[in-house]
């Protein structure tokens, strides 16, 4: 199933939030941040419930992650 406009603008959200989310992300104490970073199944399961099924929903979530992790790795804080 191919999701709709309506969808991809639920997702396009998720990606425009990336950078608050690792803003956050680099607050948590170092040693807490791998477990902040495991929010992959999360972002699988939301590409899921909105239509993204197998490879793309799987390529999805982890372009969000490594954009996340990168984004954590060089937020200034």
């Amino acid at each position: 199933m191919r999701p709709d406009f309506e969808q991809d603008q639920v997702l396009s959200a998720a990606i425009s939030g990336i950078p608050k989310v690792a803003k956050l992300i680099a607050l948590i104490r170092a040693e807490d941040q791998p477990r902040a970073l495991e929010a992959e199944r999360s972002y699988l399961e939301t590409a899921h419930g909105l239509g993204y099924e197998g490879t793309e929903a799987v390529e999805w979530a982890s372009t969000i992650m490594v954009r996340l992790r990168a984004q954590t790795d060089s937020a200034v804080i």
